[in-house]
């Protein structure tokens, strides 16, 4: 039988712990209250994570995401975004983005979106707002868009690879060398060393180790939640011009039937 003395100690101990979790609790919360909410998870697949300062939380559906948040996603995982400006993001599996900025007008329309990509993959659609609102940030460059849809991949070594699917971007390295992107079903690269490619064909020889069109870019040919139409196909992003051209037909006929939101 526990003495008193022993009793005393233990229910001290249980109180010290559930005052330990009620604060952790609290300091979570007052740092999701501390960031305006921007946008909401429209699906979250195995692990997601959203970070922000020091608390970590597990993202799922219909959950709220919020400025300065790190969004990061594990193996075989994906989570997808809409922003209240209806700005859409897909994150793929290993991946991690930040939140960055979020200003909002008094008209409620966002004056300025700036999301940074720190690794993995990447699609984005633009919302409704004018096209220079927004700018990507990654390791290796900056993005400005323009009325767009593009998947971004980010290699091992930092370099970053834009595969254009709609519209035009504008893409700048760290040593501001600059290139406009309108050739869709090719790739732009954009390297740690400061050079911006001409836009081209995806070959396993643009990242060390033979990454794969599929590897680079898995929502190419999928329809996801924020976008439900199928958008060129490996096989198009690795051969020629033509296929490209069929494809990018059909997805204007599939478009005019769907409206995603």
């Amino acid at each position: 039988m526990l003495s008193t003395h022993a009793l005393a100690a233990r229910c001290i101990r249980a109180a010290c712990f559930a005052g330990a979790l009620t604060l952790t609790a609290a300091t979570a919360n007052a740092a999701e209250a501390a960031e305006p909410e921007v946008g909401t998870t429209v699906l979250a697949q195995r692990q997601v994570l959203g970070i922000i300062g020091t608390q970590e939380r597990k993202l799922y559906k219909d959950l709220r995401v919020h400025r300065n948040e790190l969004v990061r996603t594990g193996a075989r995982s994906q989570v997808e975004l809409r922003l209240d400006d209806n700005t859409r993001l897909a994150l793929g599996a290993d991946a991690e983005l930040r939140l960055d900025e979020y200003a909002v007008s008094p008209d409620k329309d966002a004056r300025s979106i700036a999301v940074r990509i720190l690794k993995g993959t990447l699609r984005f659609l633009t919302g409704r707002n004018a096209s220079e609102t927004y700018r990507i940030e990654t390791p290796s460059a900056t993005i400005g868009v323009r009325g767009t849809v593009f998947d971004l991949y980010i290699a091992p070594n930092g370099d970053t690879f834009v595969l254009l699917h709609q519209g035009e971007v504008e893409i700048c390295s760290r040593t501001r060398a600059c290139r406009p992107h309108r050739t869709v079903g090719r790739v732009v690269q954009a390297s740690i060393g400061g050079i911006v490619s001409d836009p081209v064909r995806w070959t396993r020889s643009l990242v060390g180790g033979g990454v794969t069109a599929a590897q680079a870019f898995p929502f190419v040919g999928r329809r996801l939640v924020v976008d439900p139409v199928r958008r060129l196909t490996h096989r198009s992003i690795t051969q020629g011009a033509r296929t490209i051209e069929r494809g990018g037909r059909e997805i204007e006929r599939t478009i005019r039937k769907i409206s995603p939101f």
